[in-house]
């Protein structure tokens, strides 16, 4: 039999699925088995080879040689993909291709941008900007507050971390009472700090804090330290694809609780916020320009007040966001996830040029929710005709208008690109120090003045939250996040 003339029909033969190797195939294979198992030998592998492909043409009349269907492939050439002659169909891989789904970015609509002068459209803000009473009727102190933001998550906190313990072949019988009083005193371990913990319970006078120990025995705190959870390592999906599975419960609900209990300011801004984190974990980012270079990045969504109305911790990459968002990039997810639930109100959002996008602005106002932003030069869909740089001096403008949305070009000490879709091309002055010390009015569009004046509620958070942190140090990756959260709750009450 002359193997050279079905080359198609060999190559697919060789190249048919082989199943997968995987751990769960040796189930129900023992040890000695596998050891018995006799592997085929080479002898003879031409000849049986030859005598299953003759079966298969004989079964298979198309397949059969032909001088009409011979190919033609020279000797140490490559025959051109899919191999003509074969009726067999093979799925490879492609190089290009990635296990995780690709995000098809929205189609560009045709935009044209005119300059024009238009009015800044702002309706009234007719809705609450306080608490909800009925949360809070019986609260007379800041820790009163606290205690309602964190109510949900205690009791929680107490039933797996008991669990926790027992499923350690250990008995914790944590109360709720015991875990405020345990919470407590590391908040005062926060502004009165020693180089580690036990240094409270030293018998230095100069390291002994008497007031700690009177509390709780030094063994006792350690013990709930040791054994604090958040939820049940047991029923974590093998699949999980959560890296937030430890701290998930604890999430949701203050995300739930920071919503329900508060109404805000009509400002909001989103920008990103830090926890300090140095140790090894797959979630920690290094932000080589911000104060806090290493930690857990969370995006945050604030009011003028420094209150976090909602907040998601940064997974990586390979996050999966709300699956409606698709067609949009990751900042631009952020910000529509963090302001879902302010959609219709007429609440005005504030980001920074990572976020922003004419595509988000344009999505937002559908929503009847306004924004401005700062916006990168080489976003798509912006405006190309716009004043050089070069031909720009301080305190000089250029705009553009498309379908109600505004696109600012803005000379400072560098040039500011801003979009809004509901500013006008109204002018305003804001004050610039000079080297001298001297302050000098810059003239300006109004929308680069409400965006100084209303981007920093996440910053405030951050500076408020700074001031009496619990710097607790714990190898335990999630410990960072536990307590930088209850920072927030606490910064919020």
């Amino acid at each position: 039999m002359d193997i050279t003339k079905n080359t198609a029909l060999i190559e697919a033969l060789l190249l048919e699925e082989i199943p997968d190797y995987n751990e769960e195939s040796k189930a129900g294979v023992s040890d000695d088995e596998v050891e018995n198992i006799q592997l085929p030998s080479p002898i003879g592998f031409d000849e049986i080879f030859e005598r299953a492909l003759e079966n298969t043409l004989a079964e298979d009349p198309r397949s059969s040689p032909s001088k009409q269907v011979e190919l033609e492939c020279p000797v140490n050439q490559v025959p051109p993909s899919p191999i003509p002659g074969s009726s067999v169909q093979t799925d490879l891989p492609s190089a290009n291709t990635s296990s995780h789904r690709t995000n098809q970015r929205l189609p560009e609509p045709n935009r044209k941008w005119k300059k024009k002068d238009l009015d800044t459209i702002l309706p009234e803000y007719v809705l609450d900007t306080g608490v909800i009473e009925d949360y809070f009727a019986h609260c007379n102190t800041p820790t009163d507050i606290f205690l309602v933001l964190i109510e949900d998550i205690i009791d929680n906190i107490v039933y797996q971390s008991n669990l926790y313990a027992t499923q350690r072949g250990k008995v914790l019988n944590l109360k709720k009472e015991e875990l405020l009083t345990f919470i407590g005193m590391n908040f005062f371990m926060g502004y009165n700090t020693r180089p580690a913990w036990r240094d409270h319970y030293s018998s230095e006078s100069d390291l002994n804090n008497a007031l700690l120990c009177k509390t709780m025995p030094r063994d006792r705190f350690a013990i709930i330290l040791s054994h604090l959870h958040c939820n049940d390592n047991s029923q974590k999906p093998r699949d999980c694809k959560d890296k937030l599975y430890k701290i998930r419960l604890m999430i949701d609900a203050l995300n739930k609780k920071f919503q329900e209990v508060y109404n805000g300011t009509r400002e909001l801004s989103v920008d990103e916020s830090i926890i300090k984190f140095k140790d090894r974990s797959v979630l920690k980012q290094y932000l080589p320009m911000k104060p806090i270079k290493r930690g857990y990045k969370l995006w945050c969504l604030a009011d003028q007040r420094g209150y976090i109305k909602k907040f998601q911790i940064y997974q990586g990459k390979d996050e999966e966001l709300n699956s409606k968002f698709t067609g949009y990039g990751l900042g631009e997810k952020v910000v529509l996830e963090l302001t879902e639930q302010d959609w219709g109100k007429g609440k005005i959002v504030y980001f920074d040029n990572f976020f922003s996008s004419v595509a988000l602005l344009e999505k937002l106002k559908t929503e009847n929710t306004y924004a401005c932003g700062t916006i990168r030069s080489n976003r798509k869909g912006l405006a190309g005709n716009m004043i050089a740089d070069s031909q720009m001096k301080r305190g000089d403008s250029d705009h553009r208008f498309s379908n109600l949305i505004g696109y600012w070009k803005w000379k400072d000490n560098k040039v500011v690109h801003l979009v809004s879709n509901f500013h006008g091309n109204e002018s305003a002055t804001v004050l610039r120090k000079e080297k001298n010390g001297s302050k000098s009015a810059i003239t300006c569009p109004v929308a680069v003045k409400d965006y100084n004046s209303y981007m920093g509620g996440v910053d405030t958070a951050d500076r408020l939250r700074a001031l009496y942190c619990i710097d607790r140090k714990s190898p335990k990756w999630w410990h960072r996040l536990f307590w930088g959260l209850l920072d927030i709750a606490f910064v919020n009450s």
